[in-house]
């Protein structure tokens, strides 16, 4: 399995003021550790940065997430067209993929955790509940503590 980066999220969202939302939420967390988000519009730009394609082939400079969080519907390629390419990768077979998405649709959701999708959430349209969606979702960036040796 490739090397992840703790601190580094894959954030796809077409959505200019919805990016912007979750860069709000992410503030108001009081998050200790805050995550290196990393914002993409498309899928198949994740997925160049993701296989190391140029420009993104330097992983000290563009590490590897720990955390996957997509949009359903994006321009192009669709966010389970991304889920699906992903979990092919055998590298990241155990990274987590959290989808968003504006559709409550059943056939949406089902067809998302039937690729491998580890949560599927309706996007919250107020920062308090992003607030709570994020504090939840930093299990992946924020290491546990660790337990002194005695």
């Amino acid at each position: 399995m490739a090397d992840l980066d703790a601190r580094t999220v894959l954030y796809i969202e077409d959505d200019a003021a919805y990016i912007l939302l979750v860069r709000r939420a992410l503030q108001r967390s009081k998050l200790g550790k805050l995550p290196n988000l990393r914002v993409f519009t498309t899928s198949e730009e994740a997925i160049r940065y993701l296989s190391g394609q140029p420009p993104y082939q330097d992983r000290l400079a563009h590490p590897l997430p720990s955390l996957l969080l997509t949009d359903l519907r994006l321009p192009g390629k669709s966010g389970l067209y991304l889920v699906n390419w992903v979990k092919k990768q055998a590298e990241f077979e155990q990274m987590p993929i959290v989808m968003l998405t504006g559709s409550a649709l059943d056939e949406d959701i089902e067809s998302a955790y039937e690729l491998g999708v580890n949560f599927c959430l309706v996007k919250p349209a107020e920062v308090e509940m992003l607030v709570s969606i994020i504090h939840a979702l930093s299990v992946y960036w924020i290491p546990p503590p660790t337990k002194a040796t005695i």
